[in-house]
């Protein structure tokens, strides 16, 4: 862990695969919150079906221009879709 001048800990053993599990999957719930499909979210971001898809899975990642896309389409607030660790860490930083 290492502890930031703002008082926040960030766990070092945080890996990308994890993180890019963890974007997909809130990505995943704000699209079943909002009702809308994959191939809805596709056509409105510009991104091809084939990646959107394997961003969801996890098989590929998600750059944050692009989670500021989808959260744009799914009227949501980017911040939404980070990862837990950029949550903390911005929260800290509020403080």
């Amino acid at each position: 862990m290492t502890n930031y001048p703002n008082g926040a800990y960030i766990n070092h053993m945080v890996n990308q695969e994890s993180t890019t599990k963890q974007v997909a999957n809130k990505i995943a719930a704000a699209l079943e919150a909002a009702k809308r499909s994959v191939k809805w979210l596709s056509d409105q971001s510009g991104t091809p079906y084939v990646t959107l898809r394997r961003q969801l899975s996890g098989k590929a990642s998600i750059s944050i221009g692009q989670i500021a896309v989808y959260a744009d389409c799914l009227r949501v607030e980017p911040m939404t879709m980070l990862p837990d660790s950029f949550i903390a860490l911005a929260g800290k930083e509020e403080a």
